[in-house]
């Protein structure tokens, strides 16, 4: 069995993108579409599951944790091509089938955010 490490509210803990976030641009008279890799950091993430802890921080839970901004894309002021967002939320997408704490299943090392999100 894979060991799991669980995702928690820690700093230096990020969500990294998998996929560039396509933004449009402004360079002079042009807005043309660019693409920024974007991270969000887990040590600003909001509706952890505090009364449970992992080495002492609190933990990600799916459906009820978020982080509030993503970094990376401020350049692409004219918003994204698909999110039509800058700078948007992350939403855990995956999680434990079997895990929880505070009664919502947990979020782990490497599984999918959405990022950038309204």
């Amino acid at each position: 069995m894979a060991e799991k490490i669980l995702a928690r509210k820690q700093e230096k803990w990020r969500v990294v993108s998998i996929a560039p976030d396509v933004c449009k641009t402004p360079m002079g008279s042009a807005t043309p579409p660019v693409p920024y890799p974007v991270t969000a950091e887990l040590k600003i993430a909001t509706g952890v599951a505090k009364s449970v802890r992992v080495n002492g921080k609190p933990i990600v839970v799916y459906d009820m944790s978020l982080v509030p901004k993503t970094d990376g894309d401020q350049a692409g002021a004219a918003k994204g091509i698909i999110s039509n967002t800058v700078g948007g939320k992350c939403y855990p997408q995956e999680k434990s089938s079997t895990v929880r704490a505070e009664g919502k299943l947990v979020v782990r090392h490497n599984d999918l955010f959405w990022m950038n999100g309204s």
